[in-house]
């Protein structure tokens, strides 16, 4: 496990007020999705609802152990950052979106806990509570209907903190050099005229169309050790059927 995603035990989402039990279930469904584990509740209406457990389905350990608070600045008291979601702009305090905040959320983690914050179902949260926030957060989302359910904000902010944690599953490309893909294009240039490729023009049109057909794509070594064979195959092919025609034009 990489330092990056064990630096997610010192991430807390914070739920200001939820209205709805089932929400918190869901949140800690999602949150377990991507790797998070520590949920805070402030000032709820109830605390182990049965639609809360119903809703965890598999995440029943996250409600256990979540840490309920009267108030935002006691949940957030120990926190070196708080982000705080909301569609609300502020000239005062700098506003990003998801994947930008990811970045932000991983560098102070390195120092301390984290808080990400997110309001009541219908009016998210108020503007004394963005206060406390250091960084505001957007999810951009469709103008017909902007609103997210509660846990879908959760799950997209978390996803976005745990993709920016994950391992890259992106290979590292073995590109091949100028003077290699320059010996690739002689090559099957060589080996399609053995096959009777003509230019149509006056210029190299059939060479000037393969290049920008390459170009397109980022060629590695092992791509331009296929080309070799492929025309290494041409040039067998010709030899061979050259050699009958010889052969055939003797007797």
């Amino acid at each position: 496990m990489t330092k990056k995603i064990e630096r997610l035990n010192n991430l807390q989402v914070v739920l200001v007020e939820p209205q709805v039990p089932g929400n918190v279930g869901s949140t800690a469904r999602a949150m377990k999705n991507m790797g998070l584990s520590r949920l805070t509740v402030v000032n709820p209406w109830f605390r182990d609802h049965p639609q809360s457990r119903y809703m965890a389905h598999g995440s029943e350990d996250i409600l256990e152990n979540a840490r309920y608070t009267d108030t935002l600045e006691e949940a957030v008291a120990d926190s070196v950052l708080v982000l705080g979601t909301t569609r609300r702009k502020r000239k005062s305090t700098p506003f990003m979106n998801a994947r930008s905040a990811a970045e932000e959320i991983h560098n102070a983690l390195e120092s301390g806990q984290v808080s990400v914050l997110f309001g009541r179902e219908d009016k998210g949260l108020s503007n004394d509570e963005l206060k406390c926030c250091h960084i505001h957060v957007t999810i951009p989302s469709s103008e017909k209907q902007p609103s997210l359910n509660l846990s879908q904000a959760v799950l997209v902010m978390a996803y976005e903190i745990y993709m920016f944690a994950r391992p890259s599953s992106i290979k590292k490309l073995d590109l091949a050099a100028a003077k290699e893909l320059a010996g690739m294009y002689e090559h099957l240039e060589e080996s399609l005229t053995t096959l009777g490729f003509r230019q149509w023009n006056d210029g190299d049109n059939y060479m000037k169309s393969l290049r920008r057909v390459f170009s397109r794509t980022k060629m590695e070594k092992r791509d331009v050790a296929t080309i070799h064979k492929l025309c290494g195959e041409i040039d067998k092919y010709t030899s061979r059927l050259r050699a009958e025609m010889d052969k055939d034009s003797e007797s």
